[in-house]
């Protein structure tokens, strides 16, 4: 996903999946990740996560890999949301804010939820099946 040609296209009932690749020292325990709609900020979009048990060795430096996914709920006010915020915690406890200034290096920072369409469905076939 590239912000490049613009940000990924969604309309209530897809499901949205983000890869997270994460560097860090502790042990995770939650991953959490926010969204906010660029012409309402109160609006946001949330996607959590429990990263899998991993190899560890206390204080190396370990990369993982997780995957985030959430449903569009109806509810969802359509509008580009753009990357807000990411808390991670660790298995012990301890949280960490990762901000603007701390994801600068992303570039998939958006997507975009669209209004669903209104025209009806076309029937394509139709069987028996035994």
């Amino acid at each position: 996903m590239s912000d490049v040609q613009g940000p990924q296209r969604y309309m209530v009932g897809d499901l949205i999946r983000v890869e997270l690749d994460l560097e860090h020292r502790t042990n995770l325990g939650r991953v959490f990740v926010a969204f906010t709609n660029e012409t309402d900020p109160l609006t946001e979009f949330y996607f959590e996560a429990m990263p899998l048990m991993e190899e560890r060795q206390a204080g190396v430096l370990k990369t993982s890999r997780i995957v985030l996914e959430a449903p569009v709920p109806p509810e969802t006010i359509p509008g580009v949301y753009r990357l807000n915020r990411i808390n991670v915690f660790s298995v012990g406890g301890r949280l960490s804010r990762l901000r603007e200034e701390d994801l600068s290096e992303i570039t998939a920072k958006s997507f975009e939820v669209v209004e669903e369409p209104a025209e009806a469905p076309a029937v394509s076939g139709l069987r028996f099946v035994d």
